[in-house]
């Protein structure tokens, strides 16, 4: 875009005349001005201010070229660009909306990148529930004790709330608990999810699940 926009710069500042190709190896930006309608951002809206102001001196033609196939101009075009990159940056121009927002989602896509460090987020395979043979009921009491939403689960405030537990009558029956209750961890449930339910059906847990 910045290209395409100084390159009409130049047209105007130089006052060219007739036909005029522009070649850019961007397909994206020439289907987006193609789109010119839907334009909004600064840098798009002075390209088709520009356009217009030279509608009535010149032809312009605005066409995609392939990259990286050994056009002898555009192989020169990417070495001045790589070039001007390791150049000190006299002005900086202001950031448009559009700018802003994709530094912004990369910035936050980054951020939520990494995984979660809580132990319940630890799994060798797509989910516990699909490795496990059991019946379909025992496979939904598994997903619903790994993913913490289980039968009594309610919201109260925005926090959660559990009934308390049936083995111990003491403690809320969250997950964590659950499995507290009857000596077993967390790598139990992954790695042996059918003694995990064997388990709590010998202590009469299940209805919680």
């Amino acid at each position: 875009m910045i290209a395409i926009d100084m390159t009409l710069d130049f047209v105007l500042e130089r006052q060219l005349f007739g036909d005029i190709c522009i070649l850019s190896d961007s397909r994206s930006v020439v289907q987006y001005l193609d789109n010119w309608r839907d334009v909004s951002d600064r840098r798009g809206t002075d390209i088709f201010n520009k356009l217009k102001t030279l509608f009535n001196s010149c032809v312009l033609h605005l066409q995609w070229i392939p990259s990286h196939v050994n056009l002898k101009y555009n192989d020169i075009a990417d070495s001045l660009a790589k070039e001007g990159t390791t150049m000190l940056q006299v002005c900086v121009e202001p950031l448009t909306y559009l700018e802003l927002y994709s530094r912004r989602k990369a910035f936050v896509n980054i951020s939520w990148r990494p995984p979660p460090d809580h132990s319940w987020y630890r799994s060798e395979g797509p989910g516990a529930s699909i490795n496990f043979k059991g019946d379909r009921k025992d496979q939904t009491a598994l997903a619903r004790l790994t993913s913490g939403h289980l039968k009594p689960l309610r919201f109260s405030r925005g926090y959660k709330k559990f009934n308390n537990c049936t083995k111990c009558n003491m403690i809320e029956a969250t997950p964590q608990h659950l499995l507290d209750c009857i000596a077993l961890v967390y790598d139990d449930l992954l790695k042996r999810p059918d003694f995990v339910l064997e388990v709590m059906k010998a202590n009469d847990l299940m209805d919680v699940i």
